[in-house]
């Protein structure tokens, strides 16, 4: 889910989170328990897919031309906010960096891979670089969507990796939401949120759950 956190932090330090992890919690506190505390991850088609798109930029590399250097798995990491990881593509010219953040999905403006990108961008600004936006591209749209890097954008970057590190504190997982993001959650079954929401639904527990449709077309 991302690099290890810097080994050495002073007392002022905080505690060095995923970049992963801002868009995790955005989503859903329990998932971001799930992944980053509990260490669960399952695959379903959705993360396949995300695996296929990333290819491209998994592989570390550099290439530059006409002044644009492009980086690809750039590992970053920022002390003052707390944050590590890497940003799929980074694009730098004349001291101006733009992560670029690779999504499978549709883009959803002022959603949860904003705070990822951001979280990138921060990482670079204290590396040095002037960072005044970045992307998220969407392989469902094929095109890029701009994130202007503003204040309001850092205060909630600053907020999720505040929230996460009370999830790492914490003695027991957050309840589930048991809403429409759990229909495609790949951790589910790990999940149930049918019986771990907040008003948890009668089960029988050793009864299969039906199979369901398929739909491979």
């Amino acid at each position: 889910m991302g690099l290890n956190p810097p080994q050495e932090q002073g007392d002022a330090d905080p505690v060095s989170i995923p970049l992963s992890a801002l868009e995790h919690v955005a989503y859903c506190r329990r998932q971001a328990a799930l992944i980053h505390v509990e260490a669960t991850w399952a695959d379903n088609a959705d993360t396949a897919r995300g695996d296929l798109v990333h290819q491209a930029v998994d592989l570390p590399g550099t290439r530059s031309r006409r002044g644009l250097t492009l980086i690809r798995a750039l590992p970053v990491a920022s002390r003052a906010f707390g944050l590590h990881g890497v940003c799929d593509l980074v694009e730098i010219t004349a001291g101006t960096a733009t992560p670029v953040e690779y999504k499978v999905g549709a883009y959803r403006p002022s959603g949860a891979a904003d705070l990822q990108v951001a979280g990138q961008a921060l990482c670079l600004r204290e590396a040095g670089f002037h960072v005044p936006a970045g992307y998220v591209y969407s392989a469902a749209e094929r095109r890029r969507h701009e994130v202007v890097i503003d204040d309001a954008l850092i205060d909630a970057v600053r907020d999720a990796a505040e929230q996460m590190r009370r999830l790492l504190a914490a003695e027991r997982l957050p309840p589930a939401h048991n809403d429409r993001r759990c229909r495609r959650c790949s951790l589910r079954d790990d999940c149930i949120p049918e019986i771990t929401g907040t008003q948890p639904q009668p089960r029988d527990l050793f009864t299969p759950r039906p199979l369901g449709a398929w739909h491979d077309n």
